[in-house]
């Protein structure tokens, strides 16, 4: 009986094997050097062509892309004069600064709260204060 699977398995396997063999390709008669040039010469003539095509449409945007900016050419500016841009400049510098304010007085606070809370004594200050609490947790989760 163990022959018989045995032998099963192994014919499983040789015709799975079999069937994932990729085919043996047919013979074909080597290229000239005249057909290799010629194919390279019909890829050549293909590339040339697609690259002229995009050229005429790439001139295209060229010119839309003037157009626009002679349209815009003539105006003014958002920020005109240094005055203008210095203004600018110190009123986000003072956006700035007083999110940087409220930041440091949250910090502040959590700085005095940390003090405060040093002086007092811990829940658990010995190590065997420790293991007896986490005893007795675990006699009441196993309890449950």
């Amino acid at each position: 009986m163990n022959k018989l699977i045995v032998a099963l398995i192994a014919g499983t396997f040789a015709a799975v094997a079999g069937a994932q063999a990729p085919a043996p390709a047919p013979a074909t008669a080597p290229m000239t050097k005249q057909e290799i040039n010629k194919e390279k010469a019909k890829t050549v003539d293909a590339v040339t062509k697609a690259g002229a095509e995009g050229a005429s449409t790439g001139s295209a945007a060229d010119a839309k892309g003037s157009a626009a900016a002679k349209a815009t050419k003539g105006t003014p500016k958002a920020l005109p004069t240094k005055a203008d841009k210095a203004a600018a400049a110190k009123a986000t510098t003072a956006a700035g600064a007083e999110g940087a304010a409220t930041s440091s007085a949250a910090d502040a606070k959590g700085s005095a709260a940390a003090k405060a809370e040093k002086g007092s004594p811990k829940a658990l200050p010995t190590k065997e204060a420790k293991r007896e609490a986490v005893d007795t947790a675990t006699k009441a989760g196993a309890t449950k």
